[in-house]
């Protein structure tokens, strides 16, 4: 990060105060974009208003309670060098703790519950992983890596993560750490593969989860409900059940004249002068989602007559070559579709208990944990109490999805996208082996399930021209926020892409004179590229590197020059600890915990 050019206050760009800004979509990317309007380019409150389609804002950022529990669709994985998302919620005051940021609160909370996982896969039904630690990869999956980091990404468009790699990659701790945290699947971009690997090569001991970062509540309540206070505070407005189905442009498609809104029944038409701004959030990865329970199936919506905010990017993308191809993203269902679930367990606290004695980790801090032999590719998490503002103390809440839900489960012989809430439990108690306790947990749980259509269309194979740029080429006011924007090293299904694509496209627009915060550039960090060697080889952060560690020092003629390289390589300290906790020594420990599940054999 450079401080002199991205944390100084610039001059307010000429005009800004006669400005009107739309934002289509509340989700964090619309709320972080009015966000930088105000506090960055100095727009008036007032002047900001957002088009939301529901009745609320947070977007896949959701959080809630109906009469029996709790309804959560997903969940966030961030990290420390989310430089974006951290500078925005550097500036959120804290709605608990007066004189301080939302930022403030974070840090604090993870250095008093940090995540640190020692039973971070299971299999054998309550067994540890043996060999969850040992990412060390065949000579030919280690080439195939190598040459895959290598390549440009336009050798990269429109290809499979398995067209890279043979299917023994796909059995390594390296993959199913990967994979199982992400929902990224074998048929995904390997484009989109190679920028995590890049952007990501700083978690070197991701098999703990070190260095992911959760809130003190879930994140509805921790992030979007005190950046919605701030904003309102501001002046800004939200326009609720509202949505702009098209925008009219001009003969070049550069500027946007009049948005076409549609809000309950009534349309009308808001026109925009060439100096007011209008920001698209162009698609939703909770675009048509359905709800489920104990006795009920979460439905596949697969109606395409209202998209949301994919239908107005497909209306876009008709008038422009430049504003992408949606159609790479939507309409294979079947492969970017998948189920989670949130048990609420009231009164019965034995479950809970039991996950606790086994993984070694008091709730909240265990993270994901996946089970390995799950046909479904189930992973699940405990989360501490309270984790939802005013939750009751005798409850508890976790959240799972099934990455492969359309095959048949290994005890509940259907498909989890066919099951209902207490078929999916029976299954996840099927692989912890409590299956004792089955009609006490179903008798006490109210289990709320999710079906997502487009969940991991983002992820789909595409080229780079696919996804609009976050200010196409030529446009003088329409910017593009959200998962499907392209921008250039940075990777979707973040939170971080969200805040990042509002922070940019506000700066182009406005005029304002101040960087763009860069992408943490870990991948050119020698450092970085110096361990992620020694975990492919099995060694430690502390072990030395040695001439049959590194290929490409294998092939060099001289003696001497292999000597020298290695020696280069062996000089470079080891990076920063991830660990967020006060007790630096944990990272460098195997175990602290005292997990009571065996190893696997």
């Amino acid at each position: 990060m450079n401080i002199y050019s991205t944390m100084y206050r610039p001059r307010k760009p000429e005009g800004i105060e006669e400005r009107k800004a739309y934002i289509v979509g509340g989700g964090l990317a619309g709320l972080a974009a009015a966000a930088f309007l105000v506090d960055d380019a100095g727009m008036p409150g007032e002047n900001i208003t957002i088009l939301e389609k529901r009745n609320d804002v947070g977007g896949s950022m959701d959080g809630m309670r109906n009469e029996f529990g709790y309804l959560c669709r997903g969940e966030r994985e961030m990290e420390p060098y989310m430089e974006c998302l951290w500078y925005l919620f550097s500036k959120v005051p804290s709605l608990e703790s007066k004189g301080r940021s939302v930022l403030d609160d974070i840090v604090e909370f993870n250095r008093e519950e940090p995540i640190h996982s020692e039973c971070r896969v299971l299999v054998n039904r309550g067994e540890r992983y043996s060999k969850v630690h040992d990412y060390r990869l065949s000579q030919k999956d280690m080439a195939d890596m190598q040459h895959f980091l290598s390549l440009p990404e336009s050798a990269l468009e429109d290809k499979k993560v398995s067209d890279i790699f043979d299917d023994s990659f796909f059995k390594s701790s390296c993959w199913i750490n990967f994979h199982s945290c992400l929902a990224f699947k074998t048929y995904h971009s390997a484009l989109e593969c190679q920028r995590y690997f890049q952007r990501f090569a700083l978690e070197v001991r991701h098999e703990y989860l070190e260095g992911i970062i959760h809130t003190k509540y879930c994140e509805y309540d921790a992030m979007i409900k005190p950046l919605m206070t701030w904003l309102c505070s501001k002046g800004v407005k939200t326009a609720y059940n509202c949505w702009a189905y098209d925008i009219e442009m001009d003969a070049a498609c550069n500027t946007a004249k009049a948005l076409l809104v549609r809000q309950g029944e009534k349309e009308s038409t808001i026109s925009m002068d060439e100096k007011d701004i209008v920001l698209v959030t162009n698609g939703s990865m909770t675009t048509n989602s359905a709800f489920g329970d104990n006795q009920t199936v979460a439905p596949t919506n697969r109606s395409t007559d209202d998209l949301g905010a994919f239908t107005l990017w497909q209306n876009l993308a008709r008038k422009n070559e430049k504003f992408g191809h949606p159609e790479k993203f939507v309409g294979q269902i079947d492969k970017t579709k998948w189920v989670s679930f949130m048990p609420t367990i009231k009164g019965y606290p034995e479950l809970v208990r039991r996950i606790e004695e086994m993984t070694g980790s008091k709730a909240g801090t265990g993270g994901a944990i996946t089970i390995l032999d799950s046909n479904w590719d189930m992973s699940f998490e405990l989360h501490h109490n309270p984790f939802f503002l005013n939750q009751k103390d005798d409850e508890q809440v976790m959240w799972g999805y099934g990455c492969y839900g359309e095959k048949e489960g290994n005890y509940v012989k259907k498909p989890m996208c066919e099951c209902t809430g207490n078929e999916i439990m029976t299954e996840l108690l099927y692989h912890l082996n409590m299956l004792d306790i089955k009609d006490e947990v179903l008798q006490h749980s109210y289990i709320s399930t999710c079906m997502m259509p487009y969940v991991t269309s983002q992820f789909m194979p595409r080229k780079i021209t696919d996804r609009p740029k976050n200010v196409p080429d030529g446009c003088t006011n329409i910017g593009f926020l959200g998962q499907y924007v392209e921008v250039p090293e940075d990777v979707v299904f973040t939170v971080e892409m969200s805040v990042r694509t509002g922070l940019m496209a506000v700066y182009q627009l406005t005029g304002l004179e101040k960087d763009v915060l860069e992408v943490y550039p870990s991948k050119y960090d020698v450092r970085y590229i110096v361990e992620r060697l020694k975990k492919f080889a099995g060694k430690t952060a502390a072990d030395r590197l040695t001439v049959d560690d590194v290929p490409a020092i294998q092939n060099l003629n001289e003696d001497q020059m292999k000597h020298m390289a290695i020696a280069m390589l062996n000089s470079y300290p080891p990076y920063y600890h991830m660990y967020l906790g006060r007790d630096q020594t944990v990272p460098l420990k195997e175990s602290v915990l005292h997990p009571k599940a065996p190893l696997s054999k």
